[in-house]
Formats: structure tokens, C-alpha cells, sequence
């Protein structure tokens, strides 16, 4: 069983982002004291209760005091175990990174850290409004190796849009960012394509969406750079070394059963999902009176599939055809003749019970998943 925990509050407010959080801290305390009542009110969410992973996401979960952090974890080992969980990940800007706070994370557990790199370049980082310079996310990746994080991962930011740098600039700026990864020992990197969310900054300010262009492009230096560094793409936007995967993020892909704590953290059981309110106040005061803030949707057959599709085509495993069939047993015509188009034009390899994306086309891996989605 997988537990996540997303932590509402950030220094900062990233001009990309469109997460929940905010930048108001002084009641931060308040927050966990919320995140734990609701650890105790969802604790039969999860029939088993020992934890095969813990996600500290959000949000910045480095902001997170050593007291608050310790709170949290109490909460949860009250209600569950933690004495077989395979990984232990925690959010961090590098701004946050300092020997003390490593040292304390060692000692509570923590395995993997997930460093939200972004950039090293100094344009950017201040275009983004990044709360941290290229120095301290160079810096912070050496304290990372030399404190044991040796399974951490590194955030990337491609296909950056706001200034007019021609193509070849920014092939530069991003082939150096990977080069500068490539002295660390990592064994995980993220890679994600910068995009226009609504009621972001970037949004308001208008910025055009790239060129789909200039998207393959970047998308290829990504993948063909840290593909001749010995990293393997497993997911669409992960790639990793030796077998490193994200074993949290990877259940989400797989479809297996999660409970997400904090307000806007969603959960699936494997009928309905869930999500809190994205909302602090409100989240706080539903929580201090005992109920917890979340709509349910329970999933249709069709939607289990579709959400089945979605997430397995996007890994190097992608989907089986058995249970493809065990999910919606009488499958209609038009996916069947959907599926073998889609294989016929070189987009899907089918391989026994196995169904994949070709290499080629990881890029679309959501279109190509949207095309054979059943509606009921």
C-alpha cells in the first residue's frame, strides 16, 4: 500500500506552477496538526496497513520543520508500519538543502530525496522565479551524495518558452543542464515540458504555447542524451539507471491503491477515487470537525479501463490484454479494430499479452491512449 502526504505551502510562488499551495506560512503548524487528525479519520482506508511506500509531495514538504516532520510520522506509524516500505521520498527545493536537515531525514527514514532542479540557468531560474540559484542546485546535489541519498532524482524543466532565444540557444541551455547532472551520480531523473496551465502567472502574462517543433526537438535532446548516459526511459517523463524506479510514482502507473492526506491529495481504492478540497482553511476547519473535505466519483467499468490505458501506456511495461479483458469482459468491436490500427501504423507493439507504445512515439503516448478510451 502506497500513502502520500502533500504538503500545501511553498516560499515562493513558481511562475509555472498550477499546484495547490500557498505562500502564507504562519499557520503552517496548524496544517499538520490537520494532516494528522486526517491520518487518524481516513485509517481504514487502506485495508493493509503495512506501507510499501510514503511520499512526502507538494507543495514544498521541505519546509517542514524538524518538529513538524516528526509530528507527521508519529501519525503515521500509529496507524500503520513501516517496517518493510521499499521507499521513503521527500520533496526539496535546494534552497532547503543544508547538512542538518539531511542528517535529521537520514535518521527518520527518508531514502530519496526528489530535487526540484528545474534549470541551472540563471535566466531562467529568475524567469520561472525559482527560490534558488544554479550554484545552490549544484550545491545541493553534492550535500544529496555526501549525506547517502544515493537513490534521490533530479527535476528538469525542457522546451522553456518566454524568451526569444533562437533553437540552437536553447538546445544549448539544456544540453548543458543534463551535462551538469551527468557529474553527480544520479540514479533518477524527471524530465517534464514546460506547458501554459490556466491561472498561472506565465498564463496571465499571455506566453504562447511552444512549437511542436521545438517540442520533438527538445524531447529528443532529453531522451537521446540521457539515453547515451546509461539511463533507461521506463515512463514518459521518467528515466532512470540500473533498475532505479520510482517504486511510488510507478504504483500510480500500475493502478494500485493509494491514500493521499492534505487538502487537494487524492486517493483511489480501486472502485472510486477521491480527492480533498483544494482549499487550506476550509480543508482545516472540516478536519477539526471531524470530516473529511473530499468528493468521490465511483469508476465505471469503462472509466477503470480508460484510467488503466492512460497511465500503462505511458511505462516500458504498458498494458495486458488479460486485464484489458478481466476490467471490461465484453470489449467492443471499435477498440479491437482501434487497437490493431493503431499496432498496424507502428504507434503500439503488441507482443503476446503485451501492449506498449512504440519508442517512437512516447511523445503521444496520451493521445494514442485517449484513441482507444470506451465511453459508456
Amino acid at each position: 500500500m502506497h500513502l502520500y502526504l502533500h504538503i500545501p505551502f511553498c516560499k515562493q510562488a513558481c511562475h509555472y506552477c498550477d499546484f495547490h499551495f500557498s505562500t502564507q506560512l504562519s499557520y503552517k503548524a496548524k496544517m499538520v496538526d490537520a494532516m494528522c487528525k486526517e491520518i487518524e479519520l481516513n485509517s481504514s482506508y487502506l485495508v493493509e496497513k503495512n506501507l510499501e511506500t510514503l511520499y512526502f509531495g507538494g507543495g514544498t514538504p521541505s519546509l517542514l520543520s524538524n518538529s513538524e516532520l516528526e509530528k507527521v510520522l508519529k501519525s503515521i506509524q500509529y496507524h500503520y508500519s513501516l517496517e518493510n516500505i521499499k521507499e521513503f521520498t521527500l520533496e526539496a527545493n535546494p534552497d532547503d538543502i543544508h547538512p542538518d536537515r539531511l542528517q535529521l531525514w537520514k535518521e527518520l527514514g527518508v531514502t530519496r530525496i526528489s530535487l526540484g532542479i528545474q534549470t541551472f540557468n540563471e535566466v531562467f531560474l529568475k524567469f520561472m522565479n525559482r527560490a534558488h540559484t544554479g550554484i545552490e542546485g549544484e550545491r545541493a546535489l553534492q550535500l544529496l551524495f555526501e549525506y547517502g541519498f544515493e537513490h534521490s532524482s533530479a527535476d528538469l524543466i525542457y522546451a522553456k518558452t518566454g524568451y526569444h532565444l533562437d533553437t540552437e540557444r536553447q538546445a544549448e541551455i539544456l544540453k548543458k543542464d543534463i551535462e551538469i547532472l551527468s557529474r553527480y551520480p544520479l540514479k533518477h531523473v524527471s524530465a517534464y515540458h514546460l506547458t501554459i496551465e490556466p491561472d498561472t502567472v506565465f498564463s496571465k502574462w499571455k506566453l504562447a504555447e511552444v512549437s511542436e517543433e521545438y517540442s520533438v526537438e527538445q524531447y529528443k535532446i532529453v531522451t537521446d542524451t540521457l539515453g547515451s548516459m546509461g539511463y533507461e526511459q521506463y515512463e514518459v517523463s521518467n528515466f532512470a539507471k540500473d533498475g532505479s524506479y520510482a517504486i511510488h510514482n510507478s504504483a500510480y502507473w500500475k493502478g494500485h491503491e493509494y491514500l493521499g492526506i492534505g487538502p487537494s491529495a487524492h486517493s483511489y481504492n480501486g472502485n472510486s477515487r477521491q480527492w480533498n478540497i483544494a482549499h487550506n482553511h476550509k480543508y482545516m476547519s472540516a478536519i477539526e470537525e471531524g470530516r473529511i473535505p473530499c468528493e468521490v466519483e465511483i469508476l465505471s467499468k469503462a472509466e477503470k479501463l480508460n484510467d488503466y490505458l492512460l497511465t500503462g501506456l505511458r511505462t516500458i511495461w504498458g498494458v495486458s490484454l488479460k486485464e484489458i479483458s478481466r476490467i471490461y469482459l465484453d470489449l467492443p468491436q471499435e477498440f479491437r479494430d482501434t487497437l490493431a490500427r493503431l499496432t498496424s501504423e507502428g504507434l503500439l507493439v503488441q507482443e503476446e499479452d503485451n501492449i506498449r507504445i512504440s519508442p517512437t512515439a512516447r511523445l503521444l503516448s496520451d493521445k494514442i491512449a485517449s484513441e482507444l478510451f470506451i465511453v459508456d
